[in-house]
């Protein structure tokens, strides 16, 4: 596996790169008090409003009951609201609320930093 140049001094492999850039941004989403999987999950209710719990867990590549797990906790932080589809009274709805969209902005901004820090790591 071919590595990356990083300081300058040592080649890293993708997969140190990967879990570095992973530490990195879950110690940068400790303050806001949101997991990764919280974020992606905010993230993508930001994109599709009135999302089902089932095309969020196909999307984010995650198994149905843990997502519920993370959607209950994003419900009882009141970030995230939920409703019976109008259509199919079996599916739950899911939308951001106002708390969860200031939050997914906090989110954003330190998805912005990732960013710039793999940028920065790919001019090294």
């Amino acid at each position: 596996m071919q590595g990356v140049e990083h300081n300058g001094r040592e080649k890293l492999t993708l997969l140190e790169v990967v879990l570095r850039v992973q530490g990195e941004f879950r110690r940068s989403l400790e303050p806001i008090r949101v997991t990764p999987l919280q974020a992606g999950m905010l993230l993508y209710l930001q994109r599709h409003t009135d999302a089902k719990l089932t095309d969020a867990a196909a999307a984010l590549c995650v198994r149905l009951p843990t997502l519920s797990v993370v959607v209950t906790d994003l419900v009882r932080k009141r970030w995230v609201t939920k409703r019976r589809s109008v259509t199919d009274t079996r599916a739950v709805c899911l939308s951001l609320s106002r708390r969860g969209l200031a939050i997914t902005r906090k989110i954003e901004n330190q998805v912005r930093h990732v960013r710039s820090d793999l940028t920065l790591m790919k001019e090294a």
